[in-house]
């Protein structure tokens, strides 16, 4: 009887490596929208950084405010890049 092969512990970059040849499988030559390529932030990731309440961000998400893509379970995410720059400009007008 064969022993119990051991298992590697996933890693968010095999996860990430993993995500990324599957946008790249299912674009192909036409590139993957900018808004699903990078990394994809959840709502409490968002809400700690901006240090307001999940229900403020979802309410921005909703309004428009700030751009996000929906699950097909319904959860929203977060485009880690547009989240930065937005980081960046209310870091930028609360100095001002």
């Amino acid at each position: 009887m064969p022993l119990p092969q051991e298992r590697r512990p996933v890693t968010l970059r095999d996860m990430e490596a993993e995500r990324e040849a599957l946008l790249a499988e299912l674009f192909g030559e036409g590139g993957v929208p900018a808004m699903l390529s990078g990394r994809l932030l959840r709502t409490r990731e968002v809400a700690r950084l901006f240090q307001v309440s999940e229900r403020t961000v979802a309410e921005w998400a909703r309004r428009g405010r700030i751009p996000s893509v929906r699950t097909p379970g319904g959860h929203r995410l977060y485009p880690a890049d547009r989240i930065r720059e937005l980081l960046s400009a209310s870091e930028d007008n609360s100095s001002a």
